[in-house]
């Protein structure tokens, strides 16, 4: 696998939420940006099957570190219970866990190597039948990510291989950086092959100037649950030798095909850590457990409605009810009658208020 250059990009991202009510649908994109964001608890799936409570034993984790002499640095995810998790929430086909999981691990490399401790937000804009898939991810650890067609549907590459870059089609890949001064760096790029793990790679040459693989890979059983899901990020440092760029690109090129395989065999991380870097000697800097994760919350959804205005909230009163759905997590949330009038109450009070120089 070569080290390939990328092309420059621009662009910006940000959260949407769906509110409906029998019919009625709102575009809150513009009132979430005033929202802060808090990480909520994951409910537990309602799966008792034995070999998912065996995977859930197990727990995903994020590694970073070192190898070659310090010329090169690496980060390793295993992601299995993190993509099962975004697939079992969405009730994915198999192409979309791929594309969504993929997308998930390759957010939440790039998180691990920001020194920023705010949120990366990957979309890839494609116009395949998956319509676009979305990730969000910090260097804590936690992710969250959806398609916007999770349900979509294509023919196989070739037997027992899907192919996601059909699903995800032609586009662009656009991605965005929360700094810790509260702004965004964000940009697109040209989708490169639709594959994510390449289009990543292209990026970050040429946004940030360094060379680097990404392997992404999730495998996934004839029933549909996830077998092993994973990611690996290999980047040259500065003044890294030519012995080190060519064997970091040999060890890339043997691990393409296969670091889903791996993650399914190895049953720690110890040993998944081991067979990705090879003969490589190599140091590990810091690891992190990895987790679905999502910021909605029943407060910060009444916000939400708040900033509708007195007017859509009565709109919302006749009907009988509102309901909300957070597209990363699939999680609904009812507003009854009377909880709306509370929030009709506040949006007024808010209206009164005198502004402030």
């Amino acid at each position: 696998m070569k080290l390939k250059n990328n092309f420059p990009w621009i662009g910006r991202c940000i959260n949407k939420f769906n509110v409906t009510n029998i019919g009625r649908n709102y575009d809150l994109t513009a009132l979430l940006q005033a929202i802060d964001r808090a990480d909520c608890a994951v409910k537990e799936p309602d799966d008792s099957a034995k070999r998912i409570q065996v995977m859930r034993m197990q727990q995903d984790e994020m590694w970073t570190g070192t190898l070659c002499g310090g010329e090169a640095r690496w980060v390793a995810a295993r992601t299995t219970l993190t993509v099962e998790e975004a697939s079992r929430r969405h009730q994915a086909s198999p192409v979309a866990a791929a594309a969504i999981g993929r997308l998930m691990t390759g957010a939440l490399l790039l998180a691990a190597t920001f020194k920023s401790e705010g949120e990366i937000t990957l979309r890839l804009l494609g116009d395949g039948p998956l319509q676009g898939v979305l990730a969000v991810a910090n260097r804590q650890g936690t992710v969250r990510g959806y398609a916007k067609d999770p349900q979509a549907a294509v023919p196989l590459k070739r037997p027992g291989k899907l192919d996601v870059a059909a699903a995800v089609g032609l586009g662009e890949l656009a991605v965005s950086r929360e700094l810790d001064n509260g702004e965004y760096y964000t940009g697109t790029a040209p989708l490169v092959s639709g594959e994510i793990a390449e289009d990543i790679a292209e990026y970050l040459l040429r946004s940030e100037q360094i060379p680097s693989a990404v392997l992404l890979g999730v495998k996934i059983e004839k029933d549909h649950h996830i077998a092993a899901a994973g990611g690996l990020l290999l980047q040259l440092l500065p003044e890294a030798s030519e012995s080190t760029v060519q064997a970091l690109e040999e060890r890339a090129s043997e691990l393409q095909a296969g670091i889903s395989q791996l993650a399914a065999e190895e049953k720690d991380m110890d040993g998944y850590v081991a067979r990705l870097l090879g003969d490589h000697p190599f140091t590990v800097n810091e690891r992190r457990r990895v987790a679905f994760a999502c910021s909605c919350s029943q407060s910060k959804l009444a916000d939400i409605l708040i900033r509708l205005g007195e007017k859509e909230i009565a709109a919302l009163i006749a009907q009988g009810k509102a309901e909300i759905v957070c597209h990363f997590c699939n999680e609904r949330y009812a507003f009854a009658a009377e909880e709306l009038r509370a929030l009709q109450e506040r949006a007024g009070s808010a209206q009164e208020k005198p502004y402030e120089d």
